[in-house]
């Protein structure tokens, strides 16, 4: 089907409120009432497309750091209580770890600058080093 620029448009701009919204990508190319990936990358070269794409992946960032936020501050089924005693409910802890792990690790791959583990190596050592040597007994050697 061919599209006319405004209906490439029309999609276009659902796609990147969809991508804001927090979808994929791919699953957002899978629907039906998008065109296919071809036409897609070829809207995205478009310098000014291309600008509202990065800005919708921005805020979808923005979205999925949020959500760590919301599920780490939740502590509904933390701990239920079972014939009277508070039990500790890991399962639903463990879950609440795996989700926050997901998306860091999501986060880092999208945007490694601003979410991603920073390493640095400071490689001006100007300290001076004096290298001793010493025999099998320990006797400096000059």
């Amino acid at each position: 089907m061919a599209y006319s620029q405004k209906e490439k448009d029309k999609i276009f701009n659902k796609v990147c409120e969809r991508i804001a919204q927090g979808e994929a990508l791919r699953n957002i190319l899978d629907d039906k009432d998008v065109f296919s990936d071809t036409v897609w990358f070829e809207l995205v070269k478009d310098g000014d497309k291309n600008k509202q794409y990065a800005r919708a992946n921005e805020i979808r960032q923005d979205r999925i750091f949020d959500e760590i936020l919301t599920i780490s501050d939740n502590q509904e089924n933390d701990v239920i209580v079972k014939d009277g005693n508070k039990i500790i409910n890991h399962n639903v802890i463990n879950r609440n770890k795996l989700q926050i792990d997901s998306r860091k690790w999501i986060l880092s791959k999208m945007d490694p600058k601003k979410y991603g583990d920073k390493q640095t190596i400071d490689q001006n050592i100007n300290t001076p080093t004096k290298i001793i040597f010493q025999d099998i007994s320990g006797k400096e050697i000059d």
